[in-house]
């Protein structure tokens, strides 16, 4: 029923349009491609975002959505000027048509082999191939069927007017073969998404993949390849360029030179489109299969939110290694988020809760809202996945999703969005979060550590440090944060307790801090261990740090204490597998936090011994016991298991 409705649809419009002037119908045209693009979501969608991942580091986002409101407005165009099919004669051709390069196909007819015109969905293409035949070029059409007959009938029957011979795509292989072996001239589209199976080549910057055949039926039969775009100038006036021809420096049967072909194919069309973006059918997903996921980072200047993001990104890309692809050398990008007051901060929360598609192209508000810096990396950035960690980043995060179609992962319960605006929400169990598709519950956060990496590590480490003793203690100290504060006297007290249990039990100490460390510890520290012969590895983080010293000091030890602030460096060394020892900060509050609900939480799990500080000692004794054990925090499996999911 939609079929035959769509059909007399389109005769009538046909019959009404081929009477109409031709200015007027092109107006009209236009008008119509400005309506589909406001209802067209889906495709709109796509289309800037492809746009986006071509031009951003080129164009602003109002530039990229012009373009797109552009490829609308030539379809409208496109769909007048093939209802003007019946009354497209000889004499309209040579007043609206202009060929450049005809001559390139003479010489292939006296060579005595076939001829491809290779093309894309470029311009008028559907008026290419009518052009074609009208200006005296027998063209033979490689042509998709469409699902609904009556209508892929009717523009078969539009194309053939001219004298074209319709090749049905995929039904007709040695039809195809026996028109370029018979010196023909067959008009081929070739720049489509072609699935894993295809030939992957560069296309604006990313691994593309494209389908072969054209370039393989000419290599056999020795067809000579032409491309050849039309390219609109103004209203009805077109121009089409046949270039010069690609050519198969291997001879027959060669893979390689057949991907040279069409890589060579590629960057001549990346150059027709780059001249006229608004000419190309950016509305299908042409990077559909494209092995090289970009992934963008939001930091908001915390360092355990953006370990915890980084670790994500990480078996995101683990996961892909695993399915065979490609990872760039850089596999994510990090852009620190900086708001210019908390007050715009509290804007832009407020007006991401009105935010939704129609956001695409605009960033009017995070340009107002953003420091200059944060703004400019952000709109010259495209991302396939976002992820961020904390809550001043939830509406970002959303918004970005948006901006460029991408899928998106929050870290923790987010507190001022719905997490039914993520497609994985990552929340720890003491959140006690609602059960959805779309979240994932774990038991600690996100973190880097695995027995591989912490093995490595240590095995570097463990040759350039003098280690004697038989067991090590790896000591980790955080820093003041809003709800924890890290006095001197307590530090003092917790590094007398650790030397003694050194000399004790014969450990050798391997400590360092985090950029959050107070200096008056970080002074301590140096004062109390920088000479202290059993001190093995210091690293304040604040003066140098060393790469590779935390999973090196969990590879390492025996037993890991760590300060209770951070859950992210608890989370770390409960998945190193070793005997994990807290010890809790002053609370400024005093009163239970998330944070304390869940250290006590993997306390009572048995994951880490939650220790008094002035206790440490006989902490240190009790874990050296080999009947004492602790289980190993492991959500790495979890996130894995939904990252590819989410692939």
């Amino acid at each position: 029923m939609k079929d035959y409705l769509g059909y007399i649809t389109v005769r009538f419009l046909s019959f009404i349009f081929c009477i109409l002037p031709l200015q007027f119908g092109l107006f009209i045209g236009r008008c119509i491609g400005a309506v589909i693009f406001f209802i067209n979501k889906k495709r709109r969608v796509i289309a800037y975002a492809n746009l986006k991942a071509a031009f951003c580091k080129e164009k602003k986002p109002g530039e990229i959505k012009k373009i797109v409101k552009g490829v609308y407005r030539n379809l409208g165009q496109v769909f007048i000027e093939i209802l003007r099919f019946p009354v497209t004669d000889k004499r309209y051709i040579e007043r609206f048509v202009d060929f450049k390069g005809l001559e390139r196909i003479e010489e292939g007819v006296s060579r005595g082999k076939g001829t491809v015109l290779l093309t894309a969905h470029f311009g008028n293409w559907e008026l290419s191939s009518l052009a074609g035949g009208l200006a005296g070029l027998p063209l033979s059409v490689l042509a998709r069927e469409q699902k609904h007959t009556r209508l892929n009938d009717l523009l078969n029957s539009y194309r053939q007017m001219a004298g074209c011979k319709i090749i049905k795509k995929g039904f007709s292989t040695r039809q195809l073969v026996k028109a370029l072996r018979s010196k023909e001239v067959v008009g081929i589209l070739t720049d489509q998404d072609a699935g894993k199976l295809g030939v992957f080549v560069d296309f604006f910057g990313r691994p593309t993949s494209t389908h072969s055949g054209a370039f393989v039926f000419a290599q056999k039969t020795g067809a000579r390849i032409l491309p050849t775009f039309i390219v609109r100038q103004e209203g009805p006036y077109h121009k089409v360029d046949i270039l010069k021809p690609i050519e198969f420096k291997n001879g027959q049967d060669s893979k390689p030179d057949i991907a040279s072909a069409i890589q060579e194919f590629s960057h001549v069309l990346e150059s027709y489109v780059r001249k006229h973006p608004e000419q190309w059918l950016w509305v299908h997903k042409r990077w559909k299969s494209t092995p090289y996921r970009s992934i963008l980072i939001l930091n908001d200047g915390k360092a355990g939110h953006l370990n915890q993001s980084i670790a994500v990104a990480n078996i995101i890309q683990k996961h892909r290694e695993d399915r065979g692809c490609r990872i760039e050398n850089t596999p994510y990008n990090v852009i620190d988020v900086k708001y210019k007051n908390n007050f715009l901060r509290g804007l832009f929360t407020l007006c991401s809760k009105f935010s939704s598609s129609g956001c695409q192209g605009c960033m009017r508000c995070a340009k107002f809202c953003l420091e200059k810096k944060s703004y400019q990396k952000l709109i010259g950035t495209y991302a396939d996945i976002v992820i961020s960690c904390g809550a001043s980043l939830e509406p970002l995060n959303v918004l970005m999703a948006r901006e460029n179609n991408a899928k998106n992962v929050i870290i923790m319960k987010p507190n001022l969005v719905s997490s039914k605006n993520f497609n994985l929400a990552i929340i720890p169990r003491h959140d006690r979060p609602r059960a959805r598709k779309n979240i994932l519950v774990t038991t600690g956060s996100p973190n880097r550590i695995s027995e591989e990496l912490v093995q490595e590590e240590a095995q570097k480490f463990s040759s350039r440090l003098d280690l004697k003793a038989p067991f090590k203690l790896g000591l980790f100290l955080g820093g003041n944060n809003p709800d924890y504060e890290m006095g001197a006297d307590l530090i003092k007290n917790i590094i007398s307790q650790i030397k003694a249990a050194s000399e004790r039990f014969d450990l050798e100490i391997l400590a360092t801090t985090s950029r959050r460390t107070p200096k008056e510890v970080a002074s301590i520290l140096k004062e109390e261990l920088a000479k202290f012969p059993r001190c093995k590895l210091l690293v304040v983080a604040n003066e140098k740090n060393v790469d590779g010293a935390v999973p090196a000091i969990l590879g390492l030890s025996k037993v890991v204490l760590v300060s209770g602030e951070s859950i992210s460096m608890i989370s770390e060394a409960a998945s190193s597998g070793k005997y994990t020892m807290v010890f809790p900060l002053d609370n400024k509050s005093a009163q239970q936090t998330r944070h304390d609900k869940l250290v006590r939480e993997l306390d009572k799990t048995g994951f880490i011994k939650l220790v008094d500080p002035g206790r440490i000692e006989e902490g240190i004794e009790k874990a050296l016991n080999p009947k004492n054990r602790l289980k190993r925090l492991n959500d790495y499996e979890k996130i894995y298991n939904a990252v590819g999911r989410l692939l």
